[in-house]
């Protein structure tokens, strides 16, 4: 790709794991139950978590008797998940933006926790779709878990200070443009840091778009982690389910 991303240094960073190291595994193993129950995905069927992150959301699938495989574009992710690897589960580096190895190889395509939304240009993201696209078999699903820009701009909160450790990150929110800001500073042995992140508030329509252009089918749409009927105004998620056909 290039010029380096923001993405690429803040997601590879450490202190980029350890503000986010409590993020709730119970409720992820809820949310990948109702999936399960809601898709009733065979044992043994082949799945991919798109953006794994550190593989939290992969090894759960695999408990559930999937053979799971998980990328991220952080080279330090794929290194912590890689701890959880076995012959059911694996990992590799890959940039969203490319195709995938495996090609018409996968039964269900995740993306989870707005792993989306990073890019500059609408062109990748309409590239990552191509990406998803390409991975799936016939009547592979896609399930794509972002966030609802309505809801996150009406609880939106601008500033807050979370202290994880010995380090005590100073948190900023905005939004500018279309993109969710958020600037993260803090200080650890004398020196002062300072990263920012960056997703673009896409929007359902948007999304409805990319997966048309990149021959997918509309199926459902959650709005919740117990994949209650989406809201605009009140639902905090946007679970969008595509079919390949």
């Amino acid at each position: 790709m290039g010029k380096t991303t923001w993405f690429s240094t803040w997601f590879d960073s450490s202190y980029y794991h350890q503000l986010y190291a409590s993020r709730d595994d119970q409720e992820a193993k809820h949310f990948i139950e109702a999936l399960q129950s809601y898709l009733k995905i065979p044992s043994g069927a082949l799945v991919l978590d798109a953006a794994c992150g550190k593989g939290r959301h992969a090894k759960m699938l695999q408990r559930l008797g999937m053979e799971v495989e998980g990328f991220d574009l952080s080279p330090s992710s794929i290194a912590e998940a890689n701890r959880l690897a076995n012959k059911h589960l694996h990992f590799f580096v890959h940039d969203l933006r490319e195709p995938l190895p495996k090609q018409a190889q996968y039964d269900v395509v995740f993306n989870f926790f707005t792993s989306f939304g990073y890019f500059d240009e609408p062109s990748d993201n309409a590239r990552a779709f191509q990406t998803f696209a390409g991975g799936l078999k016939k009547d592979g699903i896609l399930v794509m878990d972002f966030l609802n820009p309505s809801y996150i701009l009406a609880n939106l909160v601008p500033e807050e200070i979370v202290k994880k450790g010995q380090i005590t990150f100073h948190i900023k929110r905005w939004e500018s443009s279309g993109y969710l800001y958020k600037s993260i500073a803090f200080d650890d042995q004398d020196q002062s840091y300072a990263f920012q992140e960056k997703v673009e508030l896409i929007s359902m329509e948007a999304f409805l778009k990319y997966a048309e252009q990149a021959g997918l089918t509309f199926l459902n749409l959650a709005g919740d982690y117990t994949l209650a009927k989406f809201d605009e105004q009140n639902s905090p998620r946007m679970i969008f389910f595509w079919g390949k056909k």
